[in-house]
């Protein structure tokens, strides 16, 4: 991985030739680079923003089988993301966990019809699906995964067990059922570590922040886009990993190409201790009486409600609009009528565009979700294009394998590792009792004078690899951040120098948890752009322009009320120890 944004530069391929080059640095691409990485072959990826952005930064944060796929006949994608889930369970528990979820049903009956003529195209709108569907697909789950059976099958309750636990549920609610998923707490941070497993002595190179500007035969013209310094490459095969941009990036390439359509799923994060008590954590997998699924979740203390599902024409124009946040609210009063969720609850909000094969249905919920691999020559047939088409978070390590296996195959290379049962990043060694995580931090307490709590945390963001980050924070003076007094300089510095930071949003949003629990404010902004500037060696201009760029994507994309003017106030005013920029 090119180094933080101070280093990169120096570290951009010059004249340099791969055996592959990758667009695009969502989780898919991110999962095919380590997979041919590890093979020994030699690999470029640019992302022409941060790692795992867009869509990949867009998800439900679910880690699941798909259970409305059913429905739609997609019984291969639901055994394999069952698969991969459990496979993610057993490779990445310091980020994925069991998530019990919980569906309130309204009738024994309905939806029976849509099921059975779904596959016959004689009925094309979904309706509420009854307690026979829900079992039947609940029995589908537990069957795909009985020799793997890695968390509790499903059960049914009845109306007053069901109203005995869910007091708060609609009384219309005739009987419930419970059955097992997971979520993921950290899906950029998981990213980040898939992208660094590229095994010893590898000379693949991941570069964020470069975009792919033009193709000459076998010549790829590369522009830093914080820079704009431009590189050539050479390479035969191309890789189009570039989510529901595919088909733009193929026109670039030379290549006319329509797989693609795109919808948009927003989110929403809410602060509301009535509701996230009700939850108890549990995940409640509902649909609007049009058949539209939604679901809410406890994530770091607040409650993320999701999803809509629009088709979109402008890619680049996505955001989460008024009339989608009140869909999700309004939705929420069918299952809890007598809970109260204001617009002002809402602490962050998120949307991207999930990449759909470009199939005609009569709703978004029909289009297929599982994922192919399109391979075709341009027209001068001195490159092989690989497009990425679909692709879920759940089987990106299954989709990277696929697509590498295709790439080894036509260079004749031998397949040297499997990731089927390689841990990820801090999966590796993860201490899986109370037992062992009380000896792990016990450990790191006596070896590098932490807390319990301090240490305890620690693991928690960073799995096993938070070794690396104690070690460095004993090789320095520290201090916690004031405005994130769970967070200090160092752990911040650690991020900033070894995981390709280049602007403060990036530490914000994609290497730490802070934008979505709902923590950022003007003093948040204030204290880490002065500690990114200052850590990277910005001068002033660059620190407003960074300012500026992390305050126009919070207030258009995420809907925070902050202030370029109020951060540049509490700079001056605030903080007199020499930390910030402007005094």
């Amino acid at each position: 991985m090119a180094g933080d944004g101070k280093q990169r530069r120096e570290r951009l391929p010059q004249d340099a030739h791969f055996d592959v080059v990758i667009v695009g640095g969502g989780i898919n691409g991110i999962s095919v680079y380590r997979e041919l990485s590890l093979q020994g072959v030699k690999v470029l990826l640019v992302e022409k923003e941060d790692f795992c952005s867009k869509a990949s930064a867009a998800l439900s944060r679910m880690i699941h089988g798909g259970l409305r796929y059913l429905e739609n006949g997609e019984f291969a994608l639901v055994r394999e993301s069952l698969a991969e889930r459990n496979r993610l369970l057993a490779n990445a528990p310091h980020y994925v966990q069991p998530l019990v979820t919980t569906i309130p049903i309204f009738s024994r009956w309905s939806g029976l019809f849509y099921a059975l003529f779904n596959f016959t195209g004689l009925m094309d709108k979904p309706s509420r699906r009854g307690a026979l569907v829900i079992k039947l697909g609940l029995w589908f789950y537990d069957f795909f995964t009985r020799r793997d059976q890695r968390l509790p099958r499903h059960r049914f309750f009845s109306q007053s067990e069901t109203a005995a636990r869910w007091p708060q549920f609609d009384p219309a609610v005739a009987c419930s059922a419970d059955y097992y998923d997971a979520w993921i707490s950290a899906p950029e941070r998981l990213a980040m570590e898939v992208l660094s497993d590229t095994g010893e002595q590898s000379d693949s190179l991941a570069c964020n922040y470069t975009e792919l500007l033009s193709r000459d035969g076998q010549c790829f013209t590369l522009r830093d886009t914080l820079t704009g310094e431009t590189v050539t490459v050479t390479a035969d095969k191309l890789v189009n990993a570039t989510g529901a941009w595919v088909d733009q990036t193929n026109d670039r390439l030379g290549l006319a190409s329509g797989y693609l359509q795109g919808t948009k799923g927003s989110h929403i994060i809410v602060r509301h201790p009535e509701l996230l008590a009700e939850l108890d954590g549990h995940m409640v997998f509902y649909e609007n009486p049009e058949g539209r699924v939604c679901i809410l979740f406890p994530y770091y203390g607040n409650v993320l409600i999701g999803s809509t599902d629009i088709p979109v024409a402008d890619l680049d124009a996505v955001t989460c609009t008024d009339e989608e946040i009140d869909y999700m609210l309004d939705s929420l009063k069918a299952v809890f009528p007598a809970l109260v969720i204001q617009r002002q609850d809402i602490v962050y909000q998120f949307s991207g565009v999930r990449p759909l094969p470009s199939v005609k249905t009569s709703t978004t919920g029909q289009i297929p979700r599982s994922h192919a691999l399109r391979v075709d020559s341009t027209q001068d047939d001195l490159v092989r294009l690989y497009s990425l088409i679909g692709g879920k978070w759940t089987t990106f390590r299954a989709f990277g394998e696929e697509v590498a296996d295709q790439i080894l195959s036509d260079m004749a290379h031998p397949r040297r590792i499997s990731t089927a049962e390689r841990p990820i990043g801090g999966g590796r060694d993860f201490p899986q009792t109370d037992i062992e995580r009380k000896a792990f931090t016990k450990a790191a307490q006596a070896n590098y004078g932490l807390s319990d709590a301090r240490a305890e945390v620690l693991l928690q963001r960073y799995g096993t690899q938070c070794l690396a980050v104690m070690a460095y924070l004993a090789d320095g003076e520290d201090a916690m951040l004031i405005s994130l007094p769970d967070y200090s300089r160092r752990e911040l510095m650690y991020l900033i120098e070894h995981e390709a930071v280049c602007r403060s949003l990036d530490l914000l949003q994609r290497r730490t948890s802070v934008a979505i629990e709902g923590r950022i404010d003007n003093s948040v902004l204030a204290e880490v752009t002065e500690l990114v500037a200052a850590t990277l060696g910005w001068n002033e201009q660059q620190t407003k322009q960074d300012l500026a760029e992390s305050c126009r994507q919070l207030q258009r994309l995420h809907g925070l009320d902050i202030s370029a003017e109020q951060v540049k106030h509490i700079w001056t005013t605030s903080f007199s120890g020499g930390n910030y920029v402007y005094q």
